[in-house]
């Protein structure tokens, strides 16, 4: 397993993002075909986060997907 600095650092180390971000607003990020995304995660997290969407009636794609526009148009993580 990577040490816990290695996200940072990539991301350190990253200054420019791959997406136009003002794509966002014109609704180009969201175009497209849908395709899978993987994450390792601690499965009490998982489970967490599963049970927040459910209360709040949204399934766990689209609050990733939410956070993950956000965070592009945002330019911050």
């Amino acid at each position: 397993m990577p040490d816990d600095n290695s996200l940072t650092d990539a991301l350190a180390s990253k200054d420019t993002t791959n997406a136009d971000a003002t794509a966002a607003t014109e609704g180009g990020l969201m175009d497209g075909d849908e395709v899978r995304f993987n994450a390792r995660i601690p499965e009490p997290l998982r489970d967490a986060f599963s049970d927040l969407c459910d209360r709040k009636g949204t399934t766990m794609s689209g609050a990733v997907q939410r956070h993950m526009l956000q965070a592009v148009q945002d330019g911050e993580l």
